[in-house]
């Protein structure tokens, strides 16, 4: 009788301790897998964003936008477009003063290169649709000077427009000075650069009670094309906050 009751006992034991053995074993496992499981990690910034939008400030149209489109590691495609007018009376011009109205409009079409694919700088080549205007009438009478002979030349009555060529070359490097976040999509972009303007287009008329003789009319057009003629190389100098996705 004692030999069965102590094997019992025995076999009781073993089943306890291989019970609390294998509930060790299956809670150091889960916490083995709980301790090596690694956290979801965030996906990595690429190299770069493709499309980049902006809107800023510049000195060929002061008030703009753009969208850029980077289509490969080292190459991009990037249209924008600016406008503003502005006007301002009695400023003298090639001897005259008058009342002016002065637009800038631009709408720049280039092609990027970037020489680094985990940069935003670039170097762009292409054109400017420029529809930059200059217009105005004599706002007050004075007195020019035609082969030692002075001629007055009354308020009011000649009107003049100066004009670029539409279609102008352009050059300039850019990108983005720095970023506003880690994932670097808001930001604040620079670009500098020249585009040619070529030819300035002058008009000239005389209003209908003007007593103007035509060959003073001949001399002031030479003057306001010779003035036109300073800004054929066009310095732009943008700033723009951008945002890349």
């Amino acid at each position: 009788m004692k030999i069965t009751n102590t094997q019992n006992f025995l076999a009781a034991l073993l089943a306890v301790l291989a019970s609390t053995l294998t509930t060790s074993l299956v809670a150091q496992e889960d916490t083995n897998t709980v301790a090596t499981a690694k956290p979801a990690e965030s996906p990595e910034r690429p190299p770069y964003w493709p499309w980049t939008v902006g809107i800023g400030v510049g000195t060929d149209a002061l008030i703009g936008g753009g969208v850029s489109w980077r289509f490969s590691d080292h190459l991009g495609a990037r249209v924008g477009f600016g406008w503003t007018e502005s006007s301002w009376d009695a400023v003298g011009i090639a001897g005259l003063k008058y009342d002016i109205k002065a637009r800038l409009m631009a709408e720049p079409l280039t092609l990027d290169l970037y020489p680094w694919k985990k940069n935003s700088f670039h170097l762009s080549l292409g054109m400017q649709f420029n529809q930059n205007e200059l217009s105005g009438s004599v706002s007050s009478a004075g007195t020019i000077t035609v082969d030692g002979t002075p001629v007055l030349i009354p308020a009011g009555s000649l009107t003049m427009k100066i004009k670029p060529q539409l279609v102008n070359p352009y050059v300039g490097i850019g990108g983005n000075l720095f970023y506003f976040d880690r994932a670097h999509h808001w930001g604040m972009g620079g670009e500098l650069g020249v585009s040619y303007t070529g030819d300035t287009q002058v008009s000239l008329e005389r209003s209908r009670a003007s007593s103007v003789p035509g060959y003073a009319v001949d001399k002031i057009k030479h003057r306001l094309q010779n003035y036109g003629d300073q800004f054929q190389w066009w310095p732009v100098l943008k700033l723009a906050v951008t945002y890349s996705f």
